[in-house]
């Protein structure tokens, strides 16, 4: 039984179904964010999308090619184990809510372990963004896509995940991560509501500040729950006192395709800026 199969009918089928529906997710989110901006941008457009488009150029079809496939091929072969037939013996609706769950705090936990000195080194290409909008969510390290394979792929079929919830929750998982990464203000009473299920735009804003403490918070990637859980949520900063990026990293000339590609393979920097200065926050909501 293959560990890749790039072409098993599940995979198929999520090419042709959710595929299509990600990529109608993120013009309607590129389409809102240009009518309603949360934050005021800071570098040009067209200097930012090249760059992030090129990123994404190997990142994506790194994701389709190995990721997904090893989703579907590790969990085939982990079938037979304990975990799954355990969960088969749940009724469906049970058995389906509580794989959901577990693929979203593993997505939780996955994303905390990126911050991590060692995963932090590829995670940093997508924190080094200037700004933040649509294209930040496609703006990741290939390496990064093959580094979470063993976490992402590996222990959902050690815990008995079937391979259709996978796929199901990844087409989920990346629409989260288009709608939070957009630049869209929705109307601030109703994202007051969301995020107390969903991460938002504001929410994740925090998450991309420069200041450290507003950046260790908001790991969730699609629902707040976890967050809740470990008190990593925050809220209290508003969206026009932010700075998007890395302290370390302000200047866009340090910030060419190939410097970003080669980034992994350079020493950490600390977290502050180029004169030795940390960013902090004085005032909060």
């Amino acid at each position: 039984m293959p560990i890749f199969p790039v072409s098993h009918p599940l995979l198929k089928r999520f090419d042709r179904w959710a595929a299509p529906a990600l990529a109608l997710v993120g013009l309607g989110l590129l389409l809102l964010e240009a009518r309603h901006p949360l934050r005021r941008r800071t570098r040009p457009r067209p200097e930012r999308w090249r760059r992030n488009a090129l990123l994404a150029a190997p990142s994506l079809p790194a994701a389709r090619l190995t990721l997904l496939p090893a989703m579907v091929g590790l969990a085939q072969v982990a079938a037979p184990r304990y975990p799954a037939r355990q969960l088969a013996r749940l009724p469906a609706p049970l058995r389906l809510g509580l794989e959901l769950l577990v693929l979203d705090y593993l997505a939780y936990s996955w994303h905390r372990l990126l911050h991590a000195p060692l995963l932090w080194r590829l995670h940093r290409v997508h924190h080094n963004d200037l700004d933040m909008d649509i294209t930040t969510a496609w703006r990741f390290h290939f390496g990064e896509m093959l580094a979470s394979i063993p976490y992402r792929a590996g222990l959902p079929a050690l815990l008995g995940i079937r391979p259709a919830t996978v796929l199901a929750y990844e087409a989920v998982f990346e629409a989260g991560t288009a709608f939070h990464h957009s630049n869209w203000r929705l109307p601030l009473a109703l994202e007051r509501q969301l995020v107390r299920l969903v991460v938002t735009p504001r929410a994740h804003g925090i998450h991309h500040s420069v200041v450290h403490r507003e950046s260790q918070s908001n790991f969730g990637v699609v629902l707040t729950l976890w967050d809740h859980l470990h008190r990593t949520l925050r809220l209290n900063v508003p969206q026009q006192a932010l700075t998007i990026g890395v302290p370390a990293y302000p200047d866009p000339a340090r910030q060419t395709v190939a410097q970003l590609l080669a980034l992994p393979l350079a020493p950490l920097e600390p977290w502050a800026r180029p004169d030795g200065t940390v960013p902090e926050r004085t005032t909060l909501l």
